[in-house]
């Protein structure tokens, strides 16, 4: 059978087109064309590789361990975020931030462009405030207003315009401290985790806990912080155990939830009554998922794993109490 030609084909095409009102679109392709699409696909691929690695380059410097922020409120919507760089790079933040309330999980009404930022530099291994000065651009009466006892506002900061995963979250409420108080415990609270992490670098183990019948209470067993005297002098009344934000924490034991609430130290807690005299708290929590008065079972999602409080990267903290004194929740 002859091939038909080009002319061919057109000439059908315009019959067909003309009969029945339906337009014929060969798919057939040159050599050179297809050629070319494969080229522009290659150099999309290259381009996109090269911009991946420009970001990570430019964006990683620093993680949740680098860095710790705690807000102190000013009065009039004034606020100053003490943070602490125990890194080697300089943190440079952007002018700007975003406001989200814990309860909803969604960001404040207001006018953020309005929002007023100063000392964003914080050179390495140095501690510095950053002002914020939301008042212009949102309703500060009614936020302290509509903030339930249970709930909190928290800024996120960032260095990357909110790309690349590196943003960093601040809780903050409206009671008003001296910035020097707050600086001070949360340098002390820094230097828990130095010691932590010195710890975490001897490879202390799992840890084994002090109830053989209780669930470990989350998915990673890394430990990063022993109960204690720690190496810089500081005392630890629980244990840290390092993990994934987000990863789920399970409740060792069946007990009732006697408090389930924020704190600025540990953040997001859970506190349960094991019966017995037995309590267990778990801290830095990134959301409770359980309530006051409620029964849990052992081995129930009660919460998941974050960096709330003066957490300086995403872990669990976990500590246990016998008739009201603090214990180590590890076997010695």
């Amino acid at each position: 059978m002859k091939k038909y030609s080009r002319e061919n084909l057109k000439a059908i095409q315009a019959i067909v087109q003309e009969k029945t009102g339906a337009v014929i679109v060969s798919d057939r392709k040159t050599a050179g064309y297809k050629i070319g699409q494969w080229a522009l696909a290659a150099c999309g691929l290259l381009c996109c590789v090269i911009f991946c690695a420009f970001a990570y380059a430019k964006f990683s410097d620093l993680n949740g361990d680098d860095a710790g922020f705690a807000s102190v409120y000013q009065g009039d919507g004034r606020f100053e975020i003490v943070i602490i760089n125990v890194s080697d790079k300089e943190l440079k933040l952007q002018d700007k931030v975003k406001i989200m309330q814990w309860s909803t999980g969604e960001e404040v009404e207001g006018d953020s462009e309005k929002i007023r930022m100063s000392g964003l530099t914080i050179a390495p291994h140095s501690k510095g405030v950053v002002s914020i000065d939301i008042s212009e651009g949102y309703n500060v009466g009614a936020m302290e207003k509509n903030l339930g006892e249970k709930d909190w506002y928290y800024f996120v900061l960032t260095n990357n315009n909110f790309a690349f995963g590196q943003d960093w979250m601040c809780s903050f409420n409206f009671e008003i401290e001296q910035t020097e108080d707050v600086m001070d415990r949360f340098a002390d609270s820094m230097e828990q985790r130095a010691g932590r992490q010195k710890a975490e670098d001897k490879q202390y183990g799992t840890g084994e806990l002090i109830n053989p019948d209780w669930n470990w209470p989350t998915v990673s067993r890394d430990v990063s912080g022993l109960y204690g005297k720690q190496e810089n002098g500081t005392y630890l009344d629980h244990v840290n155990i390092v993990g994934t934000a987000g990863d789920e924490v399970y409740a060792v034991a069946d007990g009732v939830v006697l408090e389930a609430a924020f704190e600025s130290t540990s953040g997001n807690f859970i506190v349960v009554d094991l019966g017995e005299g037995v309590t267990v708290k778990y801290g830095h929590l990134k959301e409770i998922k359980v309530s006051e008065g409620e029964e849990i079972k052992q081995g129930q999602v009660i919460a998941t794993l974050g960096q709330t409080g003066m957490a300086t990267g995403p872990n669990l903290l976990f500590a246990v109490s016998i008739n009201g004194d603090e214990v180590n929740p590890f076997v010695e």
